[in-house]
């Protein structure tokens, strides 16, 4: 199952793609996509460098020090990445919109916020491992703390940052949602474009032939950080033998309250930004934006108010959660089952290397139109958010079914069990708790998903990121209030299902 779910809606789609970049002569101008990408990798870079600069300090206290607040911290740097990008432009929009004209800056400062929770999740898990004798040892040898993080932590510590920050250079690089709301006429992606060509434009060629630079990009910036992550270190790979200490002297102790003071500032204004704007008009407090969000008046059209755009969004994230959990599972189990299962399950991981827009590019071109036409259905919109849940959910499954005890399977086998009831009497327990927590991060993945829902929901059924976008492309305060009341919501609905996945992993 999990080859035919991947063969149908992630080679098809993008064998469409590659068919229609060369079927037809394209409008495409080289000269203006070649522009357009070499400013994204440049914004790109910039956010890349800014990100490791701030998230490297709050990676260093998170691993190194236990301080009252740390779970607090460690949650808010994880919160930006969780939430729609729709969601942190518009909350950026909000704080600095004022102060700050659209453009290259306000999208840089927002591709930082977001992506800080790379590099304190993947540098952090890293430190988190060192042996800290090693430092100690250059210290008791006359070394400055900032000679020991240079000679000793930082070589330990490299390949996970190269690793780190090849990921945030693609998601900046392929940014949509952000780009849209907080960009200029000027600051484009190929993302971007691509919409473009498609939807403005009605180019496909161009906007397939725009597809497979992205890739190329994407794909060599992944493949630098993937063999970053091979390098061996040093001193290898010795775990942490003692619980991380408190600080104790006045310099420690001052550096974490500055940096964590720091974080949170930084982590919270735009999240009560966005929550200011959903109960301010020009007259000062008021709630008249939560109660238009049920009025169709608020809409972009005549054809749907936000909230209905919000029952779509959790029908779909249910439709996801569902279809990516059980792909993702067998997609799991076929790597203990099969040895093919290693190359289903290595290819279930493609999407995280092709942007949403391809997919939603290809996946509009293959499933939107005669012999098999989906967009009547209410399936083509889940079918593409849990092709892009899948990795995750392969990333969440895994790991637990490897900690199980492949011992079990022979025991029930030799009592007389078929393979199947073998199977799931070994890890049947396992199962039946990753593949909710599993399907929902798939529906946070749904929630927020904007790239892929703006090539394929239907005019009178947009998600509620595809609905916020629209608002915003319309004049007048009373579009930004209803915006942010949205967004307020998808941000309570999405921090909900988290905190509920949390809950079961502690729980169980």
């Amino acid at each position: 199952m999990p080859a035919l779910f991947l063969g149908v809606l992630l080679v098809a789609p993008l064998a469409s793609v590659l068919r229609h970049a060369f079927d037809q002569p394209s409008g495409l101008d080289l000269g203006t996509t070649g522009g357009i990408a070499a400013l994204a990798a440049l914004q790109a870079a910039i956010s890349t460098a800014l990100a490791l600069l701030i998230g490297l300090p709050i990676a260093g206290i998170l691993a190194t020090y236990r301080f009252r607040g740390r779970g607090l911290l460690q949650a808010l740097a994880t919160v930006p990445f969780v939430l729609p990008t729709v969601v942190i432009a518009l909350a950026f929009r909000g704080l600095l919109g004022a102060r700050i004209e659209p453009g290259l800056l306000l999208v840089i400062l927002a591709h930082v916020y977001i992506n800080l929770a790379v590099i304190v999740r993947i540098v952090g898990a890293n430190w988190q491992q060192l042996d800290p004798r090693t430092a100690l040892a250059a210290r008791s040898l006359g070394a400055s703390p900032l000679t020991a993080f240079r000679t000793i932590t930082l070589p330990e510590l490299k390949a996970s940052i190269t690793s780190a920050a090849a990921v945030v250079f693609v998601f900046c690089f392929s940014s949509l949602g952000v780009v849209l709301i907080l960009g200029d006429s000027g600051t484009r992606t190929l993302e971007s474009q691509i919409l473009r060509q498609t939807s403005l434009l009605l180019d496909f060629p161009a906007a397939a032939v725009t597809a497979l630079l992205q890739i190329a990009v994407v794909s060599a910036a992944l493949l630098l950080g993937a063999r970053a992550s091979m390098t061996r270190t040093r001193f290898g790979a010795a775990a942490r033998a003692t619980p991380a200490p408190r600080p104790r002297s006045v310099r420690a102790r001052v550096h974490v309250a500055v940096v964590a003071t720091i974080a949170l500032v930084i982590l919270l204004l735009p999240l009560l930004s966005l929550a200011s704007a959903s109960l301010r008009s020009e007259h000062g407090w008021t709630l008249e934006w939560w109660r238009s969000v049920a009025s169709i008046d608020a809409g972009t059209t005549r054809l749907g108010s936000p909230v209905e755009a919000i029952a779509t969004s959790v029908r779909y994230a249910l439709i996801t959660g569902v279809i990516a959990s059980v792909v993702g599972v067998l997609a799991a189990m076929s790597v203990l089952a099969h040895r093919l299962g290693r190359a289903i399950a290595v290819i279930a991981l493609a999407p995280l290397g092709v942007s949403a827009a391809t997919l939603g590019l290809g996946m509009m071109l293959t499933f939107g139109r005669p012999p098999l036409d989906l967009r009547a259905t209410a399936l083509l919109v889940p079918l593409a958010h849990s092709l892009v849940a899948v990795p995750l959910v392969i990333a969440v499954v895994l790991p637990s079914l490897r900690s199980g005890d492949a011992r079990l399977v022979r025991a029930a086998a030799s009592l007389g069990a078929a393979p199947t009831r073998a199977f799931l009497t070994a890890y049947g327990p396992i199962l039946r708790v990753v593949m909710i927590a599993a399907g929902g991060l798939a529906a946070c993945v749904s929630l927020g998903e904007f790239g892929a829902a703006s090539f394929l929901a239907r005019t009178d059924a947009p998600t509620v990121p595809v609905q916020i976008v629209r608002l915003l492309q319309r004049p007048g305060e009373a579009s930004v209030g209803v915006a942010s009341a949205l967004a307020m919501l998808l941000v309570v609905g999405t921090l909900v299902l988290v905190s509920a996945v949390d809950a079961l992993g502690r729980r169980r």
